[in-house]
């Protein structure tokens, strides 16, 4: 899903696209997800979770393959959709496993492990297919995340089991669990961090290629932001310690983004480097706070609703940060006011999560 950002530039060049139409190689993966996962997270436990990761992570190896393959710009946009619809039965299905082999105590300590997924694929990319696609063309990076969904879909068939039943029950109350007002306040809480997070690393190589750093140091200074996120097992563990506190936990993060971000176009290279370290270690404290909200939200049982509506929120943010940067970036020739940009959404976020109220 994050293969695409590291590879910008270079896309760029070949198709001759403006960062607004490159950016729609990003939010067309995200796209699926939007209108999948709600109801995917109101009938996982009609279908089984297994089965819908099965066929997601077949069709992620799919739309990897032909991203691969592609020669043209709407075939490899077209790829990516097909991702994307895989993707999205993968993230509604993970967290619901990961409830029903967790207690609740645990939560917190399990989905900061879980939300290990973005970073550490974010830094695999910016470091590993960058790299890859300058020595051996983009083509070959995208064919090595093929090999990586299929690896996926292999543990899947092999080592995948599903502990206990969804509640059946679920669907009878799914309309009454959407009329929850904190599920969808919590929803764009994770919308605004996301589009701020994720409309950094997609843009943040192209920026700071500008400011004079080479296209490796520029991959890593990228995925410092995410990179910081590594410590959400760490953060996930002090949530749990201190259980029924978790909106001070996304107020941690929250301010830290809005008071940090406006600081980067001030400040020279070398600085930037440990802001954006910092900034990621701070922020690393709102995803398993927010994932183990659903639960105390909606009540035992019924996470799978509010996972849905969390993902929703998730890749509308992918769908939107990027794109509203790209266009920023377009219209204003020059890339300092991006991170206001960023500084808004953060903000945004911040004034949601003063309201935020749970059970």
């Amino acid at each position: 899903m994050q293969a695409i950002p590291p590879l910008l530039p270079t896309l760029i060049g070949e198709f001759g696209l403006t960062h607004a139409a490159a950016s729609s190689l990003v939010w067309l993966a995200a796209l699926p997800s939007v209108f999948l996962s709600i109801p995917g997270g109101g009938l996982t436990g009609r279908f089984g979770v297994k089965r819908l990761a099965v066929i997601g992570a077949a069709l992620m190896t799919a739309g990897s393959l032909l991203c691969s393959a592609s020669g043209s710009i709407s075939f490899l946009q077209f790829s990516r959709f097909l991702l994307g619809i895989g993707g999205a039965m993968v993230l509604v299905s993970a967290p619901i496993l990961i409830c029903q082999w967790f207690e609740e105590s645990e939560l917190g300590g399990a989905m900061g492990v879980y939300g290990l997924n973005m970073p550490v694929g974010t830094i695999a990319a910016f470091n590993i297919l960058g790299f890859v696609s300058q020595e051996f063309g983009w083509r070959t990076s995208l064919f090595l995340t093929t090999a990586v969904n299929a690896l996926a879909l292999l543990c899947c068939l092999l080592f995948l089991k599903e502990k206990r039943t969804v509640s059946l029950q679920l669907a009878r109350k799914f309309s009454s669990l959407l009329r929850n007002v904190d599920i969808w306040v919590l929803g764009l809480i994770w919308c605004f961090f996301n589009m701020a997070q994720i409309g950094y690393s997609t843009w943040g190589k192209s920026i700071f290629m500008t400011y004079g750093l080479s296209s490796g140091s520029s991959d890593v200074v990228a995925s410092l932001l995410i990179a910081g996120s590594l410590a959400t097992p760490l953060t996930g563990f002090i949530s749990d310690k201190w259980a029924g506190n978790q909106k001070y936990f996304i107020l941690i993060a929250a301010i830290s983004m809005t008071l940090v971000f406006p600081l980067f176009p001030y400040v020279g290279v070398a600085v930037i480097v440990y802001l954006a370290l910092i900034l990621g270690l701070l922020a690393a404290f709102l995803p398993p706070a927010v994932f183990a909200l659903p639960r105390e939200i909606l009540g035992a049982g019924n996470e799978g609703v509010g996972w849905g509506i969390l993902n929703t929120f998730q890749n509308l943010a992918i769908i939107v940060g990027p794109l509203s940067a790209g266009y920023a970036l377009d219209i204003l020739k020059t890339t300092s006011p991006i991170f206001f940009l960023f500084t808004l959404f953060s903000l945004l976020s911040l004034i949601l999560a003063i309201f935020l109220k749970s059970r």
